[in-house]
């Protein structure tokens, strides 16, 4: 069976290629589970299959948008969260078991067991920004699924996506404003989705950034971003004090020379009057910690 492995790549698209596929360089479909070691394939959804057999839950997520649409019938692409992928986008806190697909066509959303296919009037466009594409796929443009992934995920999920978009000049604050306005009423958490994207700043530079603003503002605190600190340049500095805000992914400093610089420039903010707290994912899903110490960082500031 091994001698077909370097066929079936060559008709894979963007990693996924269908049972047709398979029987036209001469294999049957109940070929296929029994030698899907050999042949170097995963099943994905009935009648698809992928080459690629190791995957993060995103790119998995992606893989299994793509091999659903190859299925459908007529004009279909990629929606909400699902959307953002294939635009190369973050996507945070929102579920990868369900793909979001759009379908212009369609009289109302239907919802099968782990997809949807949503209805409306959005235009469809050919994009290829993913590292997985090799050939353009269908999808709703960048505003229309930065708002929608804050239905099809959650609020927090079209800031993170509009950050970065606005950072890649992939569009505009206009764009935004004009799809957010778009959403239906009736349509759930319109207000919430609308709040965070006009929430939205090109110059937070992560998805951790971006969190880190939105669970500041949602306490109470307004947070500057990017400010420049004699040679340093910090995440964020709390408007009208000297408290420093950074986020760390999960200390990002992987050698003892990178730990050093670190202490050597935190220890010099500090010499320079400022109070510096550092962030992480746990703490983000831990508002009140978070609400401590900056209220910690803010009474040794004062």
């Amino acid at each position: 069976m091994e001698e077909f492995r370097d066929a079936l790549a060559a008709r894979a698209i963007n990693s996924v290629l269908m049972t047709s596929d398979a029987e036209e360089v001469g294999l049957s479909r109940f070929d296929l589970g029994p030698h899907a070691n050999e042949l170097g394939i995963r099943r994905v959804v009935r009648g698809a299959w992928t080459t690629t057999t190791e995957a993060n839950p995103e790119t998995w997520h992606l893989i299994r948008a793509i091999a659903l649409m190859r299925r459908q019938v007529g004009e279909i692409g990629a929606h909400g969260h699902t959307a953002l992928l294939v635009h190369g986008l973050p996507v945070v806190r929102a579920g990868l078991d369900r793909v979001h697909l759009y379908s212009p066509r369609a009289s109302a959303t239907r919802r099968r067991a782990d997809y949807s296919v949503w209805a409306g009037s959005h235009p469809l466009e050919q994009v290829m920004r993913h590292d997985l594409l090799t050939t353009a796929e269908s999808t709703v443009g960048v505003a229309a699924a930065i708002v929608w992934s804050g239905v099809t995920g959650n609020p927090s999920t079209a800031l993170v996506a509009a950050d970065a978009a606005l950072r890649r000049r992939l569009v505009t604050e206009a764009d935004l404003a004009v799809a957010a306005k778009a959403l239906p009423r009736g349509v759930r958490g319109v207000s919430a989705v609308r709040a965070a994207v006009a929430q939205a700043d090109s110059r937070r530079e992560s998805p951790g950034e971006s969190l880190t603003a939105l669970v500041c503002q949602q306490l109470g605190f307004a947070l500057r971003p990017q400010v420049e600190i004699g040679p340093y340049r910090v995440d964020f500095l709390i408007e009208g004090t000297n408290v420093i805000v950074e986020f760390d992914g999960a200390l990002k400093y992987d050698d003892r020379a990178a730990l050093v610089r670190e202490k050597r420039r935190e220890d010099d903010l500090r010499a320079r009057g400022y109070v510096v707290v550092r962030l992480m994912w746990d703490d983000l899903r831990q508002p009140a910690v978070v609400a401590e110490k900056l209220r910690r960082a803010l009474m040794v500031a004062a």
